[in-house]
């Protein structure tokens, strides 16, 4: 095959980053989550810059993405560049002063849940300066210097726009030495309850939704917030009720286990990302709600 000289010419830009955005997650449906475009789409830029280079920059099968050696050369070529130009455009926005996109959730949904996620959003974003802080209070757009906030709650709040992130489903955790003395759910009236001042009805709803309609027999042991609880949980100190979504972590690297196989779904009573409705959001904002939802529905 006679290969077509570029000297002189770029490759298409915007094949150029989908091309650079797969390499680095190895999965076009992963690329497209990050890029807010269609798996086609991301397909069919990379076929684009396949064919204005003449090279094959990827071997494909049904369950894997891999670069070819001409494309692990390129990939390393372009991804620094790119990085090169992310970097310029971080120092020019800092210098033209654009001001930091301030966040404010709490602390449990930001260490288990937001913390971990954002390493992608400031890889794909580095001219946005995410400015976050924690508190269990209500927002007040009016009085407070908040871009957005993350909040518990059933979404109806008028005046606001309330967008929701992940499904809060509460499920009972403890360490894993202390599950071998929980058999059956009567069990628990003889361990600690750990609970979160926060969220006061979650044991309340849990165990009702197990039968119990009365809270009588259970000893409890609250703290202020669920990261309190967790903590406690992982060293034996009782079980906690936790939120499914944010305890995840905790559960995969071996800190605490599901004792009993038991959820209940709080439907429209979840995390919400909050914003004024009244009054034009700034396009960064725009761009963090958007990679919020799609990181959101990929989990």
């Amino acid at each position: 095959m006679q290969r077509r000289k570029m000297t002189g010419r770029l490759p298409p830009l915007n094949a150029l980053r989908m091309f650079e955005t797969t390499a680095r997650l190895l999965s076009m449906h992963k690329a497209s989550v990050a890029l807010h475009v269609t798996p086609a789409a991301v397909s069919k830029q990379i076929q684009v810059l396949e064919a204005s280079l003449d090279v094959k920059l990827f071997t494909r099968s049904k369950r894997n993405l891999q670069l070819t050696p001409a494309g692990e050369k390129y990939y390393a070529h372009i991804s620094t560049a790119l990085n090169s130009i992310r970097h310029a455009t971080r120092e020019i926005s800092n210098v033209s002063g654009m001001a930091p996109l301030k966040i404010r959730a709490y602390t449990t949904f930001s260490m288990y849940w937001l913390i971990p996620r954002l390493s992608s959003f400031h890889g794909l974003y580095p001219e946005i300066n995410i400015e976050l802080t924690t508190s269990i209070k209500w927002i007040d757009f009016e009085a407070e210097d908040v871009d957005a906030a993350i909040r518990l709650g059933d979404g109806n709040w008028p005046g606001f726009v309330a967008l929701p992130l992940v499904p809060n489903i509460l499920t009972a955790v403890c360490s894993p030495e202390l599950a071998k003395s929980l058999h059956k759910l009567q069990d628990l009236k003889q361990v600690t309850l750990l609970h979160t001042l926060a969220r006061p009805d979650d044991w309340r709803h849990w165990l009702s939704s197990q039968g119990y309609d009365t809270m009588d027999g259970f000893n409890y042991r609250n703290y202020e917030s669920s990261v309190l609880v967790y903590q406690a949980a992982t060293k034996g100190q009782g079980v906690g009720i936790a939120q499914q979504a944010l305890v995840q972590p905790l559960v995969e690297n071996g800190d605490l286990v599901y004792p009993f196989p038991y959820e209940l779904d709080m439907k429209s009573y979840t995390y919400y990302l909050v914003m004024p409705g009244n009054r034009p959001m700034r396009e960064e904002l725009n761009v963090f709600r958007d990679w919020l939802i799609n990181s959101a529905e990929v989990c």
